[in-house]
């Protein structure tokens, strides 16, 4: 669904509560830039938004008045881990009971237990509240969740299906596996990378010089990215949370000492990414399960040549474009050939084009503002 709302939807600004976040502005995810780019995208004339945050994740300072002309509402509890079950319910809950918002947009399913709650608001006030959810990608079948953890995240993808009045995918080959799982027509809705910056006059990058982002996880292939790069003994630039876990500590004792591989702490300040961004002439993505990743999108806008994992999600998101690798021998191969993965001009510009936050905000505010288009979800739960 793409285009503006029409002229009788915007008769006054619409009311929105964005939860499921750190807040605004970003400084963590995914969904954290998706929220400052709708509020830099989207001015209060047309949509006055609250976004709600993770009080303990910014100084008082940090907190102190809008974003972008937009209300900012801080909470306790954490944005992450299991503590998010709570800390996006409780946003959930102020967004429909004290906020009185008709309109929410929930981005993940943390706290979609709550969802029969805000139904049950709006049933007590007489008004239907419309809930569109962005269920990220399929977050059960990430490896680092055990049983117990992939039960509960089912569960509560189920209540987000269940219970929303629209779901949104970010991807292309999310469509299918919501619909086979749920009996659910998702809309799909990409996710925009230029907001990205890039130094001004910066020289060209060696040919061998190669860039990862991600966080370091097992299903994000950050082991045979090393490995192919120690391989090849070629030079990459790798940024991620390494400290984070014993799997991350593992890696950066193992190939921290090696000279031509630099793992650099995680970043989220864009002008210093822009600077990281600017040495590199290749990026590698190692990412398998998620849906659309944000750095896959965001390298098309600083690089033309893209050596992504080979899975539905990334040649969805490529169109099909740049070269793909399922082992660590593969990605050494193309490493070693000099302009693999390099995109054509033409097909770059469309996928620039295709990955615009203006679109995309537009495309929120238009299933946002539909007072009709209800999902029906299957009562099913597999």
């Amino acid at each position: 669904m793409y285009g503006q709302p029409s002229d009788e939807r915007l008769a006054g600004p619409l009311r929105i509560a964005v939860v499921g976040t750190w807040g605004v502005p970003a400084r963590y995810g995914g969904f954290e830039t998706l929220a400052e780019q709708l509020a830099r995208s989207l001015t209060p004339d047309i949509a006055e938004i609250s976004f709600y945050g993770q009080k303990s994740a910014y100084s008082e300072l940090e907190r102190a008045g809008p974003f972008a002309g937009h209300a900012r509402v801080w909470l306790p509890f954490s944005a992450n881990g299991f503590q998010s079950v709570l800390h996006d319910a409780l946003q959930l809950l102020h967004a429909s009971w004290v906020g009185r918002h008709d309109r929410i947009l929930l981005l993940g399913t943390s706290g979609a237990w709550a969802l029969p709650l805000v139904r049950l608001n709006g049933l007590l006030r007489g008004r239907r509240i419309r809930i569109v959810a962005n269920i990220d990608g399929l977050e059960w079948r990430r490896d680092k969740f055990g049983p117990l953890a992939r039960g509960l995240l089912k569960l509560l993808e189920w209540f987000a299906v269940r219970f929303s009045s629209s779901i949104v995918a970010d991807n292309a080959a999310l469509v299918p596996m919501v619909r086979d799982l749920h009996g659910v027509e998702p809309l799909l809705i990409a996710y925009g990378g230029d907001h990205i910056g890039l130094p001004a006059n910066a020289a060209a990058p060696a040919s061998d010089s190669f860039l990862a982002i991600a966080r370091i996880e097992p299903e994000n292939n950050s082991a045979l990215i090393l490995e192919a790069a120690a391989d090849t003994q070629a030079r990459i630039l790798f940024v991620g949370n390494w400290s984070a876990t014993r799997y991350g500590c593992d890696l950066l004792a193992t190939y921290g000492i090696n000279p031509r591989l630099t793992l650099h702490p995680a970043v989220y300040d864009q002008s210093v990414l822009a600077d990281l961004r600017g040495q590199a002439e290749a990026y590698v993505h190692g990412h398998s399960v998620g849906g659309t990743n944000p750095s896959l999108v965001e390298a098309i806008f600083h690089c033309e040549r893209i050596l992504a994992f080979d899975c539905p999600f990334n040649r969805a998101t490529l169109e099909g474009e740049g070269a793909y690798f399922g082992s660590a021998a593969e990605l050494a191969r193309l490493m070693r050939e000099p302009g693999s993965g390099r995109i054509a001009p033409a097909a770059l510009a469309r996928l620039r084009h295709r990955y615009r936050w203006e679109t995309i905000a537009a495309s929120y505010l238009a299933v946002m503002a539909d007072p009709v288009a209800e999902s029906q979800p299957a009562m099913n739960f597999r």
